[in-house]
């Protein structure tokens, strides 16, 4: 970055910057002298997503890591992208961490890296996640944000987050499609463009499905070949087994290009007490043949997401490719297959989702960057409840919010008691698209207590969902006659933010991981509520945002910012908390619409 790049990006009053968390590559990008850019070191501005201990005992993150993932794999973590909110520890030289640990380390690496180029502090980040994340996993890249020091902003749909990239001005309306394959996980959103407003339709997806899954299919291929002729699999040993992956994954991107890649590595088993070589030609037709299964899973997410916008397949006016694994040729040859239409990128693949956070984070930041965004919930949200059926009564999933309902969103249903004398109820949350409630996954409980238990009273409870814009969830349970409320506190079934203090201690003494960031997740953990992602002030970013938007809104829309400001600070001088939080979460949504 030059001398007046840094100038300029230091006038900016706290940068926020936008990070693509991937599996295989994380990138950042931030917005300077009006134009999105990705940050790059060394030529570019990918670094992978692989944490180490070197043997010196040095914290490795990023391509030094990665260099050294065939040789020491129990001293390496990649691809923990796959493994976030999921109840896992993940050794690492002796010790184990959680997934939002090393996530948190891999995000620390990116936040330095735009505080260099920026040279000054960073601490407010937009972070992209796949669509079909669910609440836990999107929780935990909250938490890993916080370890890395950083006030997550928003959590953005990474899908989504591309479309930013792409042309809205035009007052034309186009349908578009968005094909996300990246190297873990798959998403398709169909968005609606149209006079600078970006609208989010549908969304379909598949969290474990990605380039890795390729590498997998074609290692376990040749180590088939080489297990024939040797006697020996590959893919039963630590080291041989990344070595080969790697192998596999280089010919995996040959194969984009060429009719055939070679795979050579030397020496990489010992068989009947002499050392061994890999040495396979694969053909693209081969390699096709393993992946098609795979390719085609995608393709039925699409047709669903179509299905789900409410659209035919001729309303689809551009196809727009995202990820590195959408380089794929057979990727490309089906897409043209199924939907008559030719692929495109005009952004590089690898980075469009960065960019896209980066348009986000300016927009939050106050600059006047991008199309105006609305996002949809891509899962349904509902609770337990008795319901009867032909077998009697049975607790069913009864679901309150919908998928693919716009954000943010509000919708609330009644309920009843079992009994009259019940004292209390359990609001159990689930999530989930299947009538059956074990098929679906619970994210959360709490107890609505002091019911009026009475032969009198009507039973009557109203349940409120309320899901904001980075995708955070708030239950309310309120009972008519009494009026006695409750609001979800998720019992977090991963302890995740229940050893942020552990977190904090195994984080700090990693050499080279920020003691000021690790003291600051200990900070974090010492008092707060396990499911509040929210800083000390949680209404803190929002009103310094409406603020500096006063000097760039039209008329109405200041004087209605200014009349909120005013209640805002009316409502906080008297310590009404729920008049409070209401206020904001109107403000939040008159400068979201605003900001357009």
């Amino acid at each position: 970055m030059d001398t007046s790049d840094r100038k300029q990006a230091m006038t900016d009053d706290s940068p926020v910057i936008g990070i693509d968390l991937g599996t295989t590559n994380s990138v950042v990008a931030i917005s300077i002298d009006g134009r999105v850019r990705v940050l790059e070191e060394g030529g570019t501005a990918l670094v992978p997503s692989v944490v180490g201990i070197g043997a010196d005992g040095r914290l490795l993150v990023g391509q030094a890591a990665r260099n050294q993932l065939a040789a020491f794999p129990d001293r390496t973590i990649a691809s923990v992208k796959r493994r976030m909110g999921q109840a896992v520890t993940l050794p690492m030289a002796g010790t184990s961490y959680t997934p939002q640990e090393i996530s948190g380390v891999i995000l620390q690496a990116l936040k330095a890296r735009a505080e260099r180029a920026l040279g000054r502090p960073v601490s407010r980040a937009v972070i992209t996640v796949p669509a079909f994340f669910d609440e836990p996993q999107r929780q935990a890249t909250l938490e890993a944000g916080r370890l890395a020091g950083l006030t997550v902003e928003r959590i953005i749909n990474e899908p989504t987050a591309a479309s930013l990239v792409y042309d809205a001005g035009s007052d034309e309306r186009r349908h578009v499609m968005i094909y996300d394959l990246g190297g873990g996980t798959f998403d398709v959103s169909i968005v609606r463009m149209e006079r600078g407003v970006v609208e989010v339709l549908s969304s379909k997806g598949d969290t474990s499905l990605g380039g890795d899954d390729f590498d997998e299919l074609l290692a376990r291929y040749v180590a088939d070949r080489f297990l024939q002729e040797h006697g020996h699999d590959l893919m039963a040993h630590g080291s041989t087994r990344w070595r080969l992956l790697t192998g596999c994954e280089r010919a995996k991107c040959e194969l984009s290009t060429a009719a055939t890649a070679r795979i050579v590595e030397e020496f990489i088993a010992t068989v009947k007490g002499r050392q061994v070589s890999l040495d396979i030609d694969v053909s693209r037709d081969e390699y096709e043949r393993l992946i098609r299964t795979l390719v085609d899973r995608t393709i039925v997410c699409v047709d669903m997401a179509i299905v789900d916008a409410g659209l035919s397949l001729s309303q689809i006016d551009e196809l727009i490719l995202v990820g590195g694994s959408s380089r794929t040729p057979l990727v490309q040859r089906r897409l043209r297959e199924e939907f008559r239409r030719e692929p495109r990128w005009s952004v590089d693949p690898d980075l469009a989702v960065a960019l896209g956070a980066g348009t986000q984070a300016a927009a939050i930041a106050g600059l006047a960057i991008g199309p105006v965004l609305v996002d949809v919930a891509t899962h349904t949200l509902g609770i337990a409840a008795m319901t009867d059926g032909p077998h009697g009564a049975h607790l069913a999933f009864c679901p309150i919010l919908h998928r693919n309902a716009p954000l943010p969103a509000r919708f609330e249903d009644l309920f009843f008691t079992h009994d009259d004398m019940q004292d209390m109820a359990a609001i159990e949350v689930f999530q989930g698209e299947s009538p059956r409630l074990e098929e679906n996954r619970k994210i959360g409980h709490f107890m609505l207590e002091g019911l009026n238990a009475s032969s009198d009273c009507d039973g009557r409870i109203h349940v409120r969902f309320e899901l904001s814009l980075d995708g955070t969830l708030e239950v309310t349970a309120i009972e008519s006659k009494s009026g006695i409320s409750q609001r979800l506190a998720i019992v977090d079934a991963l302890s995740t933010m229940k050893n942020a203090a552990g977190a904090a201690e195994r984080l700090g003494r990693l050499p080279g991981f920020s003691s000021a960031v690790a003291a600051t997740a200990a900070h974090q953990a010492g008092g707060g509520v396990a499911s509040d992602p929210a800083p000390a002030d949680p209404h803190a970013p929002i009103l310094h945002r409406a603020k500096r938007a006063l000097a760039t809104l039209g008329p109405e829309d200041a004087a209605d910012v200014e009349r909120l400001l005013q209640l805002v600070a009316e409502a906080r001088a008297e310590g009404d908390e729920s008049l409070l939080g209401g206020l904001v979460a109107e403000l939040d949504d008159l400068l979201f619409y605003a900001a357009g």
